[in-house]
């Protein structure tokens, strides 16, 4: 009921949204702004596009939203049209990622593009990896699916719940992760 009336009003005043963020910018960064993704309800294309993203139209973007290792904006992502991101999201900007037209990124999926681990005793056996990651149009990614660093996922492929997706999946292919099983019973 109050919405007709509060939306022409809340276009008006947006400049304050965006001052507010400027300033927040100013102090903390692109990690500041990120923050404000994870805590906006209805923004975050605007805030994306602020920041470098290209966001296409329609799209339904859930909060929270996270997104690491942006360097300095978000111009490593790119969003098509009437894409779905549900909520707990995490998107690492470390190389770019791209989610083609009407893609369906389902809640706490994750999409990695790149593996470090850190300076530990490791460092010297495992090198610094990167490389960006692509969803397909049409693509549907199930509750909790991992993308890593260089994985293609193809046009209508489908991703299942809790999928770990190491290598390319083609279009229309479906992958799924084994499902829990019962080894034990007891009376």
């Amino acid at each position: 009921m109050l919405a007709p009336v509060a939306r022409p009003v809340l276009r008006r005043t947006s400049w304050l949204g965006r001052s507010r963020r400027k300033m927040r910018y100013v102090r903390y960064g692109i990690e500041g702004i990120a923050m404000e993704l994870r805590t906006t309800t209805n923004e975050h294309v605007q805030i994306l596009r602020e920041y470098g993203a290209q966001v296409g139209s329609d799209c339904s973007i859930y909060t929270p939203l996270h997104v690491v290792n942006a360097d300095g904006d978000f111009s490593n992502l790119v969003i098509g049209d009437r894409v779905h991101l549900g909520a707990d999201v995490l998107i690492d900007l470390a190389d770019h990622v791209v989610i083609e037209d009407e893609a369906t990124i389902s809640m706490r999926c994750t999409l990695i593009t790149h593996i470090d681990v850190g300076p530990g005793p490791l460092r010297g056996r495992l090198r610094r990896e990167q490389a960006p990651v692509r969803i397909g149009a049409g693509a549907y990614l199930g509750t909790g699916a991992t993308l890593l660093h260089g994985v293609t996922v193809g046009a209508a492929a489908v991703v299942g719940a809790h999928g770990l997706v190491a290598k390319d999946v083609a279009a229309g292919e479906t992958v799924v992760s084994p499902r829990a099983a019962v080894l034990d019973t007891r009376d």
